[in-house]
């Protein structure tokens, strides 16, 4: 989830699988904004920090807890001198082989409430499996480690999201036509570059096109299509800036036909083509 900087130390590491982080301190060596390619989970336990999470600001006061879903865009502003975080990130083929049962809603809940605040009693117990999976991790020998290391995320995840659905359902009663349009943008968000269209949105949500366009647009107050192409701009300014993937490579990554389809997309949004942004920038 986050790159290597100065204020991160590694706990657990099991390849590109899962990694626990610790982070203290100020962030100003934070990079500005970043994708991220990881699930992750955030246990907020002294401090406070102000962070953006797909360009919404949330002010955190320790104890919290934060989810960050895979595509998403994290910004960490700033955080108190004595700000301590613990992260522990997975991969998306770590978290197929978690084997969750949940429903779709909650992820959906993730993306519209990403932070949510903790009793003490709550943090201790999460500290608690978080210490016992760095144990595992750094005991010798143990030929089955990741598949320990899944079940004890497994119980942590159920743990949480206990919590979460719990205080979620105190803080925030959804509309019906709030909580389609979230279902529409955790999608749009998941699928974007895979899916331009509306219509397959539509079908996801067994709706009409015309209908899911209303309520997107009466409660988001921009259209659905202007949707799927903020994120997927957000998504090509990300790749543009923050890698150096030739720009064919990064058109066949969002879904276009070929780069010249991509730059045609890209200069009509931001009235530049994806080379000139890059060398403006």
């Amino acid at each position: 989830m986050l790159r290597e900087i100065d204020n991160i130390t590694s706990l657990v590491s099991l390849g590109d699988d899962l990694r626990l982080t610790v982070m203290e301190g100020s962030t100003t060596s934070m990079p500005e904004y970043f994708q991220t390619s990881v699930y992750a989970m955030n246990l907020l336990v002294r401090g406070k920090v102000k962070a953006h999470i797909n360009h919404q600001l949330y002010e955190m006061k320790a104890p919290c807890f934060s989810f960050v879903l895979i595509n998403q865009i994290l910004g960490v502003d700033e955080a108190s001198d004595d700000m301590k975080q613990y992260m522990l990130s997975y991969s998306p083929q770590f978290a197929e082989d978690l084997h969750l049962n949940f429903s779709g809603d909650a992820h959906v809940r993730a993306y519209m409430r990403p932070v949510f605040p903790m009793t003490e009693p709550q943090t201790q117990v999460v500290l608690h499996y978080l210490n016992l999976l760095r144990e595992v991790v750094h005991t010798p020998d143990v030929s089955n480690v990741r598949e320990v290391a899944l079940n004890l995320v497994r119980s942590m995840v159920y743990f949480v999201y206990g919590m979460y659905d719990n205080s979620f359902s105190k803080l925030y009663t959804p509309s019906r036509s709030e909580e389609l349009s979230g279902r529409f943008l955790a999608l749009v968000e998941m699928h974007c570059h895979e899916h331009h269209s509306i219509d397959w949105y539509a079908n996801e949500l067994c709706l009409s096109s015309k209908y899911i366009s209303n309520v997107v647009k009466k409660v988001i107050g921009r259209s659905s299509g202007d949707c799927i192409t903020y994120n997927l701009i957000r998504q090509a300014k990300m790749l543009l800036l923050n890698t150096a993937l030739p720009i064919q490579d990064i058109a066949d990554r969002l879904g276009f036909q070929n780069q010249s389809h991509f730059g045609t997309f890209f200069r009509r949004a931001v009235g530049v083509s994806p080379r000139a942004f890059r060398k403006g920038q």
